[in-house]
């Protein structure tokens, strides 16, 4: 059972007489390790699973209905576990913000760094956590943070050198980068995950979302909770991750992230981030003018151009150029789109439409 404490120091030099809340029992493990028993466990029980199945719609009815291609998949009950629910328009997606997270790894001497994971409350905040080595002398220590909300800054591959210049002041220990990866993370307004029945939906279509980069631990929670709720078992952790739940004390909270995606919408207005299709370099990308509307042009290292519409088939929003991942980003619900337009991250269900390259 994981107990908490406050110490007047931690365990790093940097952290020496500053004050810190140590939660005490806390598990590691990793996570693909997890994944790859949990299929084991799913297929002993008699369960599918069909990778690389996109599903088009979902409607909840009795039965529940999937739409996958051309087949239409029939259940008692469905699930919505895709980071961002794809089958919701507004209601969850008003309570909740995408946020990209960056992160490094970078060997370090065998035993060198307690291993635990600390982080810190600045903003944007850090965090640090060390791997096993890459051999039998040296760890991974993984640094992580420097968040900003999907699709709203314009410094993506400044992120990284500012992981690693926060961490080489408080760990002269580290040696080369190993590695670099980002991801996005769902932030809700009260800092708690939705999980339940889905709103405004029928009775059988559920959702978990809004892991605040705890994905492990709602995974397995949402395990639980949901099983009881399909069977129609009593859960006490059904009301506090009600996902159709109001909490006042977030309502300044809500009303901020509102008003800052309403005002995503202002990039209709704006010039496009150069004047012409030549201006894109190999290997880059840029939103541009078209009359009344955007285009997202994408140069693949060859030099050939890749033309899509910048506008996000879920609401409309205009697409931002992550030059850090090579995607394309929308500021106002976190949908995002690989460099050719193809959607990797809800809550878009569909590619960016293709346009012609008459620029």
């Amino acid at each position: 059972m994981a107990s908490t404490q406050k110490v007047q120091q931690g365990p790093l030099p940097f952290l020496r007489n500053k004050p810190c809340l140590h939660y005490r029992n806390q598990g590691q493990f990793h996570p693909l390790k997890y994944l790859r028993a949990l299929i084991a466990a799913i297929a002993r029980q008699g369960g599918w699973i069909f990778p690389h199945s996109h599903v088009d719609g979902i409607e909840g009815e009795a039965p529940a209905r999937a739409k996958v291609g051309p087949y239409l998949v029939t259940a008692e009950s469905i699930v919505v576990a895709t980071n961002s629910p794809v089958n919701d328009l507004v209601e969850i997606h008003t309570k909740q913000a995408g946020y990209m997270t960056y992160v490094v790894g970078a060997r370090i001497p065998r035993n060198s760094v307690p291993h635990a994971l600390f982080w810190d409350t600045e903003d944007p905040y850090h965090y640090v956590r060390v791997h096993p080595g890459l051999d039998n002398d040296s760890d991974v220590l993984i640094v992580g943070g420097e968040d900003h909300k999907t699709g709203q800054a314009h410094d993506t591959t400044e992120r990284h050198a500012r992981l690693e210049a926060w961490a080489r002041l408080r760990f002269p220990m580290m040696e080369q980068i190993e590695y670099t990866w980002a991801g996005q993370v769902m932030e809700t307004i009260d800092g708690l995950g939705f999980i339940g029945r889905n709103p405004l939906d029928e009775d059988n279509v559920y959702i978990a979302t809004g892991d605040s980069g705890m994905g492990m631990t709602h995974g397995t929670i949402a395990g639980m909770l949901l099983t009881d709720l399909i069977l129609g078992r009593e859960n006490p952790w059904a009301k506090l991750y009600d996902p159709s739940r109001k909490t006042l004390r977030a309502l300044p909270r809500y009303a901020k992230e509102a008003a800052n995606m309403a005002a995503q919408y202002a990039d209709w207005l704006t010039d496009g981030d150069l004047g012409t299709a030549e201006e894109v370099a190999p290997g880059g990308g840029a939103v541009l003018r078209r009359g009344l509307t955007k285009v997202a042009l994408y140069r693949d290292e060859n030099g050939t151009a890749h033309y899509r519409s910048a506008v996000c088939p879920h609401l409309g929003g205009i697409v931002h150029w992550n030059e850090s991942e090579k995607t394309w980003d929308c500021p106002c619900h976190g949908s995002r789109f690989d460099a050719f337009g193809h959607a990797i991250n809800g809550p878009a269900n569909s590619n960016l439409a293709r346009v012609k390259p008459d620029i």
